[in-house]
């Protein structure tokens, strides 16, 4: 369940969150993940970032207006390694998960037929109806590839038929395309599954 807690602190005048959401994303190695994190936390961009090992952890405060007030919802962000040996701690990973990224990469078709695993393990632990979302990243990558190399639009709206997905945004870290928006969609997606409060986000 999505955490709710007083924006005021009792112990001080210190602003909290009105809400707390766990947001998780999967994929394969090397697809981009950790980009799409340090993209919106940082506003970086390294073409170089290392694969992650294990899990990382962000955090990032988005506005928020509830009720005709200004205040914030915290993201915090577990970036999931891909490699086969990390995902025994997939149970711990996705436990109390509020929102999901799917995510692919758009010149690498088998990153897509991939997410099948990821798919499987939401239904194994009654996370087939978290809000999710479905993402193809490396789009600055797309328009230089090898025709052959993309992964074509039909291939991915019969994907997303199969598994029921209803979402889906093109990104680009290194460009800083789409990465903001499918935070916030992910977050608006959260607030109306919880039927949570809010008017907006700005």
């Amino acid at each position: 369940m999505a955490e709710h807690i007083n924006p005021l602190s009792e112990s001080n005048d210190e602003v909290k969150p009105i809400y707390i959401f766990k947001i998780c994303i999967l994929g394969q190695e090397r697809v981009g993940k950790t980009c799409i994190a340090r993209r919106l936390c940082f506003n970086t961009f390294d073409v170089e970032t290392k694969e992650t090992l294990g899990i990382e952890f962000y955090t990032k405060d988005l506005p928020l207006i509830v009720n005709g007030e200004d205040t914030f919802v915290r993201i915090s962000i577990w970036d999931f390694g891909g490699r086969e040996q990390f995902k025994k701690l997939f149970p711990y990973y996705i436990n109390g998960a509020n929102g999901i990224f799917m995510v692919f990469n758009l010149i690498d078709l088998q990153t897509l037929l991939r997410l099948d695993w990821w798919y499987e393990r939401l239904d194994d632990y009654n996370h087939s109806l978290t809000p999710r979302m479905c993402i193809g990243t490396k789009n600055d990558l797309v328009k230089i590839a090898d025709e052959k190399a993309r992964v074509d639009d039909l291939v991915i709206k019969r994907f997303m038929e199969r598994h029921t997905e209803h979402d889906f945004y093109k990104t680009s870290s290194k460009e800083n395309c789409n990465i903001e928006l499918i935070f916030k969609e992910l977050v608006i997606k959260i607030l109306e599954k919880n039927k949570l409060d809010y008017d907006r986000l700005p």
